[in-house]
């Protein structure tokens, strides 16, 4: 059966439906486990040391006992910035001047 004439100007009215856009056949985007705890690493290393304070052992006030041979004096004190504002002990890294190496991490006893 063949439209009609009428039919025919009926259907040329009507708006022409749109194709839906096909979705993208490429996979979605997705990170290794590595490169998760790498990024985490880095935000975390950001947040904790942008700004941080480094000062020079000798006139640092540490409660901490210390072993190895060294003295405040060949060390740098690296403070950790504060998580929350609390009176606390402050955070700090030592790191000694000649090697570079971390020979501390934790609580400075300054409560005080």
């Amino acid at each position: 059966m063949k439209p009609t004439r009428r039919q025919t100007k009926i259907r040329r009215r009507l708006p022409a439906k749109r194709a839906k856009p096909k979705s993208a056949s490429r996979p979605k985007p997705s990170i290794t486990r590595a490169e998760a705890r790498r990024r985490v690493g880095q935000h975390v290393l950001r947040r904790l040391f942008q700004g941080a304070r480094v000062q020079a052992g000798e006139g640092v006030r540490l409660g901490i006992y210390f072993r190895g041979g060294w003295t405040p004096k060949d060390l740098w004190v690296v403070y950790k910035n504060a998580e929350q504002n609390a009176l606390k002990s402050s955070e700090v890294v030592l790191v000694s001047k000649r090697t570079g190496r971390v020979l501390y991490e934790g609580s400075a006893h300054d409560e005080g």
